[in-house]
């Protein structure tokens, strides 16, 4: 938790004078409220030449890449999913991603779960600003906890927690048959540990893709890609009718 602010505080102090162009392009997604600054992932974050981080933007250290939210904005046009899961929220932009793709839809609603009481606060402060409180519900858990008791079935899940936790978060989703769409994991670069060693730990960052990769085979689920550059993230397909009996 103290990694996780300590980042969003460096973020912030970077600040954005303008937007640069990436790969020779002026950006600016239609859901991303124009208040919210954005530079080069490059800058903001520690990167391994291999994952090609100046073709991204990011608000700041601690956030999710534009395009990365800009991805779970259009999957969420497209697949109309009526009950999203959100793991850990902290700055709230993939809230507002999530919740923006909602209310473009005209229906669903983003369950976003964080353990931090004060993220919580701004959490709500913030959808309230943006017109967006009607398609979120925050619920200041422990995300392992809520899964276990909640009566809710998820069409969609972006797990964004800590690491070390979410793939506990999605077998505990596929034991209890609650999630029955797609299942997005940030931050998995196999490069991460190069760049950022204890952010997490090379070792915590092994077992975390390890886990995921595990839980791509289970026969619960239909399928799985992963996309490489930047941060990484991967996602996999769980099948419908895929709780354990």
């Amino acid at each position: 938790m103290i990694t996780r602010l300590k980042n969003a505080m460096r973020g912030a102090q970077l600040g954005w004078k303008k937007r640069p162009p990436v790969a020779g392009r002026h950006w600016q997604p239609s859901w991303l409220p124009l208040e919210i600054p954005f530079g080069l992932e490059s800058i903001a974050h520690p990167h391994s030449p291999e994952e090609r981080a100046g073709l991204f933007l990011t608000h700041n250290t601690g956030s999710t890449e534009i395009e990365t939210l800009n991805w779970l904005h259009a999957t969420i046009c497209l697949t109309k999913p009526a009950s999203i899961l959100e793991t850990g929220a902290l700055d709230g932009l993939g809230t507002i991603a999530l919740a923006a793709a909602c209310r473009d839809n005209g229906l669903g609603k983003v369950h976003s779960v964080e353990i931090d009481s004060g993220a919580c606060e701004r959490l709500a402060t913030r959808m309230r600003r943006h017109g967006l409180s009607d398609f979120v519900a925050v619920h200041c858990s422990d995300s392992l906890e809520f899964l276990r008791t909640t009566e809710l079935v998820f069409d969609f899940g972006f797990f964004d927690s800590l690491s070390q936790i979410r793939a506990e978060e999605y077998r505990i989703c596929l034991r209890r048959g609650i999630i029955r769409g797609i299942a997005a994991f940030h931050d998995t670069s196999v490069h991460r540990s190069k760049t950022l060693p204890n952010e997490p730990a090379a070792a915590v960052q092994d077992a975390y893709r390890s886990a995921i990769r595990g839980l791509a085979q289970d026969p619960r689920n239909s399928g799985f890609f992963e996309h490489t550059l930047s941060r990484g993230m991967f996602v996999i397909f769980p099948e419908a009718n895929g709780a354990s009996t």
